[in-house]
């Protein structure tokens, strides 16, 4: 009896400790690939113009099993008029990195894609960090949540 009360008060110790321990606490798994937006040079409460350049200092880290031939990139990209897809007009504003971490300043002038019939409004922004796949394609890895530009009331 005394065995028996010892092993039940044994199981019911370690299913407490179990409890106690969170799921996956020590299986946890490499860190994904990160961008954050740490400064913009557009004020709070103003809407940009077609003369405005966006000014942005990111930090971004690529994830250690991300292996890419190709490289990786950084990018500022404008939300479409058409659901789901984001853009850019031309090269300027996409900056290759060959650090697995660091900061970098991304510039882009609005004159380049203002006048553009699928530029959303009210303007819409995001900064993605990309894996190259072949030369002209890549695949998201990380992005900022949506920079909305309007006018506080």
């Amino acid at each position: 009896m005394k065995k028996q009360l010892t092993a039940w008060l044994c199981s019911l110790m370690g299913a407490a400790l179990m409890a106690s321990t969170p799921v996956g606490a020590a299986r946890q798994g490499p860190a994904p690939s990160s961008i954050a937006l740490l400064v913009l040079n557009q004020p709070p409460c103003t809407v940009p113009t077609s003369q405005s350049v966006f000014k942005a200092k990111v930090v971004y880290t690529i994830a250690r099993q991300e292996q890419s031939e190709h490289g990786f990139a950084v990018s500022i990209k404008f939300q479409s008029t058409d659901p789901g897809m984001t853009f850019s007009s031309g090269q300027q504003g996409v900056i290759p990195v060959s650090s697995r971490h660091d900061t970098l300043t991304v510039e882009y002038p609005l004159a380049r894609i203002w006048a553009n019939p699928r530029l959303k409004r009210p303007l819409t922004c995001y900064f993605y960090l990309h894996r190259n796949t072949a030369p002209g394609r890549s695949t998201v890895i990380a992005q900022t949540p949506p920079i909305v530009f309007r006018e506080c009331l």
